[in-house]
């Protein structure tokens, strides 16, 4: 099967963004690049299997939460696309940012 395209909303784009300069100010280089890598592997193993996300009662039904380190992909599917709505921590309240 072929992956999905993979679009990041303009606020999943930031978010992306500000975990990476948290990650790098907090833990340094090293870390940020792991960490920037953990989380461009989840974005590409989600567009490949978008079934790895799970429904929860915090979020509208047609988002799905994947779970990466310290934080969640909120994204949802339509019929040849994936698009990440948000990247947040797990302490956030979802149903505040979504």
């Amino acid at each position: 099967m072929s992956p999905f395209l993979l679009k990041l909303s303009p606020h999943a784009r930031q978010d992306f963004i500000d975990i990476l300069r948290y990650t790098g100010e907090t833990w340094g280089q090293n870390q940020l690049l792991t960490y920037r890598d953990k989380i461009s592997d989840a974005l590409k193993a989600i567009s490949h299997n978008p079934q790895l996300g799970r429904h929860r009662d915090d979020l509208p039904s047609t988002h799905l939460a994947y779970w990466v380190g310290s934080h969640i992909i909120i994204y949802r599917t339509d019929a040849d696309s994936l698009s990440v709505v948000r990247i947040l921590h797990q302490r956030m309240s979802l149903t505040k940012h979504i």
